[in-house]
């Protein structure tokens, strides 16, 4: 799990513009299934390593946190 979880970051630091991608964004570019991409999300929040990125029409977007 933490390779993927690593997978997400690097794919997050090499999205440009805001860097803010959602979840099926984050499933395409990794390659990891959309449920588990929501699952690692979540434990990259409570990490503190991932945020949210805002909503547009109802779909959350997820960016890397400032650090």
């Amino acid at each position: 799990m933490e390779e993927k979880k690593q997978k997400i970051i690097d794919f997050l630091k090499s999205i440009g513009g805001k860097g803010v991608a959602t979840q099926a964004e984050i499933a395409k570019g990794t390659g990891i299934d959309r449920r588990t991409v929501m699952k690692l999300i979540k434990e990259l929040e409570k990490e503190g390593k991932v945020t949210s990125g805002g909503r547009a029409a109802g779909v959350g977007g997820y960016k890397l946190v400032d650090s």
